[in-house]
């Protein structure tokens, strides 16, 4: 699958008529990166994870594209959300593991606001008790949404949540969206963003009159 997957992606790098998207789709591909090394399952859907979180959004909003990579199965599987359990929750309190910190630390210090963004540790644990029940449906139990992102209430940690000074009521998934929309939209994320696309395309040391700008 893998093969097949590089085979088409360098077949349409050849023949496309919009080089400058393609580019934008190797920018965004390398800032979400995700190991196709990982497990089975990752390394069988890394190509549809570019056609499905990436490509639909490289001329879109980013923090559209932002909860579309979050939410793939690809990068929850990558990012081990799928075993992340809220202490307190229902799972929690059954013996269930604990929090997995990886997906929220790789929001926060790779995908929105930079490792200098200004967050702390304190925020990278509220934020990933807020992405308890993050989860996607196993295909071999859910003939019809198997293989897609789903919210599992059983697994999610209640109640209210703090994160870099804000509070974030109790949503269920929504609670996570909300959260990721405003780190998106920050004002550190937008300067890592800048910084990235403008050593990716004009230099490796770029003037700061371009990041600013």
């Amino acid at each position: 699958i893998i093969e097949d997957e590089v085979k088409a992606r360098l077949e349409r790098w050849l023949k496309t008529d919009t080089p400058l998207l393609e580019r934008l789709v190797q920018f965004w591909m390398n800032h979400f990166t995700v190991s196709a090394g990982k497990t089975g399952l990752v390394t069988a859907a890394i190509g549809a994870y570019e056609r499905e979180a990436i490509r639909p959004h490289i001329l879109g909003k980013f923090d559209d594209m932002v909860l579309a990579v979050e939410q793939h199965p690809v990068m929850l599987i990558y990012l081990d959300n799928q075993s992340s359990v809220g202490p307190n929750s229902r799972a929690g309190k059954n013996g269930a593991k604990g929090l997995n910190e990886n997906l929220a630390r790789e929001i926060l210090e790779l995908h929105t606001l930079g490792v200098d963004g200004g967050y702390t540790q304190a925020d990278v644990t509220a934020f990933a008790r807020i992405l308890t029940g993050w989860i996607y449906s196993d295909p071999g139990n859910d003939d019809l949404y198997g293989g897609r992102f789903t919210f599992a209430p059983n697994r999610h940690e209640p109640g209210d949540v703090t994160v870099l000074g804000r509070v974030y009521p109790e949503a269920g998934k929504e609670q996570g969206e909300a959260a990721i929309r405003d780190f998106a939209r920050h004002p550190s994320t937008a300067r890592h963003i800048a910084t990235k696309l403008a050593r990716a395309f004009v230099s490796d040391d770029p003037p700061p009159s371009l990041v600013a700008k």
